[in-house]
């Protein structure tokens, strides 16, 4: 347990989060066994992407992302896309 009041606040909206998200929700069994432990994680450097939508839109998004345990709009949608391309590789 952490003596982080916020650390342990973050974990916990994580939680709620990845636990009622429909685009990420997996078989936790699934997932662990398909954990590769011995190789080291690829990382690829970030973009900056500029989309237009509008302004309700952007609200509407961003108090979704924030419900949702996310700390602002770019995460959540950085999530969002990829559970779709994901999606799109086992089909």
């Amino acid at each position: 347990m952490s003596f982080n009041s916020k650390q342990s606040t973050s974990d916990q909206q994580m939680k709620e989060a990845f636990a009622q998200n429909p685009v990420r929700q997996h078989n936790t069994a699934d997932l662990v066994a398909s954990l590769n432990i011995n190789t080291k994680p690829t990382s690829e450097r970030k973009q900056s992407v500029s989309i237009t939508m509008t302004p309700t839109m952007k609200g509407e998004l961003t108090a979704l992302a924030k419900q949702n345990g996310y700390t602002g709009l770019s995460s959540f949608a950085v999530e969002i896309f990829q559970a779709v391309l994901d999606q799109q590789s086992k089909d």
